[in-house]
């Protein structure tokens, strides 16, 4: 995990010496953790997202003109949040009873990044026992159990989800950082290997963590309306890039443009991009970000946008990686969604 620490060090160790380190350290033994409620998935209240259930991510844009329309979609999406475990945990995981957690959850990614699927989609988005920001900060055998715990988690609500709601429905992964850590294993071990959950897997957007093709068990997509395969990008002002994660990944880490859906390194203008979203997700910003893949980052010029989401060290635009693409991820999840449908 140690090539992580550059990627995965966004705006809060811009803002804290390494001296605080307490402030992200858990303050419980990691044995604790296996003490904390078990999500039970027959229960909305394990749950973020619901189709029937009035949540963040039915929500769009202020005066976007976009629509929500997840009552009459032929598809679902099953999202995998990023990680909103960051100061003061008192766990190695977090809580579910925790409502301020929670509330981080609904507020920021379920309300900017999963709402990307809702006019394609029925959003399902599970509730799980995420593990600390910092595990990806310190190397410890504590930090990989809460990792494990955490997936675990994750695979629970996916089966459950298979089991009971998809019914052989075409679906799309999403995921985000620690959701993507998470998504790049279920490909591997649960998707990728069951017939019947890879034939209606429509693509999975695995977003702000690095991996490599082969780690999903899928091929990379290669054009904007490819299915049954995974994209993903890790975003960078241009010129930066990770030491440590070229060091172990080099060219092979996997880098789709978000604005041609290419597996190349062909520049991107910010005239193709559709609408970036800010922080607040008040307002839906044309041309905001240029993008070109570059030996598996993506670069980007600094993009052009008021209350942008924090950004990191070195050009670490991790925070974004979402909110930068918002309108392109929406009408290409919606693109690939009708080709798929129209193959089956």
């Amino acid at each position: 995990m140690k090539f992580l620490r550059n990627f995965l060090l966004v705006s809060i160790l811009s803002i804290f010496s390494f001296q605080c380190m307490f402030l992200i350290k858990p303050r419980k033994d990691f044995e604790e953790s296996k003490n904390l409620t078990v999500p039970d998935y027959s229960k909305s209240e394990f749950w973020a997202a619901l189709p029937d259930k009035k949540d963040n991510a039915d929500l769009v844009p202020e005066n976007s003109g976009l629509k929500e329309n997840q009552s009459l979609a032929k598809v679902d999406t099953f999202y995998i949040h990023p990680t909103t475990l960051l100061l003061r945990p008192k766990y190695w995981n977090g809580d579910l009873k925790d409502e301020s957690l929670n509330q981080r959850t609904d507020e920021h990614p379920l309300r900017t990044q999963a709402s990307a699927f809702n006019e394609c989609c029925k959003v399902f988005a599970p509730r799980y026992r995420q593990a600390a920001f910092y595990v990806f900060v310190k190397d410890t055998p504590e930090g990989l159990a809460a990792l494990d715990l955490a997936y675990e988690d994750v695979k629970a609500s996916f089966l459950y989800y298979m089991k009971h709601w998809n019914n052989g429905r075409p679906y799309i992964i999403a995921s985000h950082s620690q959701g993507t850590r998470h998504s790049v294993r279920l490909l591997k071990e649960v998707i990728s290997s069951n017939p019947e959950y890879r034939k209606n897997l429509i693509v999975s957007y695995s977003i702000g963590f690095p991996f490599k093709q082969e780690e999903t068990g899928l091929p990379v997509c290669s054009s904007p309306n490819e299915t049954g395969c995974v994209v993903g990008w890790n975003s960078y002002i241009w010129g930066n890039s990770p030491g440590r994660l070229l060091d172990r990944y080099g060219k092979d880490t996997v880098c789709v443009n978000p604005l041609s859906w290419k597996h190349d390194e062909e520049y991107s203008a910010k005239s193709e991009n559709l609408g970036s979203v800010n922080r607040s997700f008040d307002q839906l910003i044309p041309g905001a970000a240029d993008a070109k893949c570059h030996s598996g980052v993506l670069w980007i010029h600094e993009p052009e946008i008021t209350r942008t989401p924090n950004l990191g060290k070195d050009g670490n635009l991790h925070t974004g990686d979402f909110h930068f693409f918002y309108s392109n991820i929406r009408k290409n999840a919606k693109e690939r969604t009708e080709v798929f449908l129209k193959n089956r």
